[in-house]
């Protein structure tokens, strides 16, 4: 039997979703991300809105931003939102956090969580909003 083609390998493995978990707690981030990971997604991390703008301003494949509100940078997390929602209207934006804010981020997100979250809810919304593209 031959192999198949480097093309063809290639070509038959799909692309991993990548998510840019933004989080200035490191330990909540990692394990998330590692969490995330083990779920077969792609993930890449930033500490704040500077490092996610940065990200997001490369050609870095990113399909969802998750991110927390409070967090150091030039914005917050909701700030964060809406500089995606303008810059990159294409990605979906999960909000986690343990602060609820004043307004209403199911306006700038796709989804909403409140910190300690259900891993498999969090991880069942995100599969819908990558299907739901």
């Amino acid at each position: 039997m031959a192999a198949a083609s480097p093309a063809r390998k290639s070509s038959s493995r799909a692309r991993r979703p990548t998510i840019l978990v933004v989080d200035d707690e490191v330990i909540l981030r990692w394990m998330i991300a590692e969490e995330l990971r083990g779920r077969g997604f792609a993930v890449v991390e930033a500490s704040n809105s500077d490092e996610a703008q940065a990200i997001l301003q490369t050609s870095a494949r990113v399909d969802i931003v998750m991110s927390d509100v409070r967090m150091p940078g030039a914005l917050d997390g909701l700030g964060l939102a809406r500089w995606v929602r303008e810059a990159r209207p294409e990605l979906k934006v999960v909000i986690a956090s343990a602060h609820v804010p004043d307004g209403k981020p199911h306006e700038l997100a796709d989804a909403y969580f409140v910190k300690p979250y259900d891993v498999d809810r969090l991880v069942a919304r995100i599969r819908e909003l990558l299907t739901s593209r």
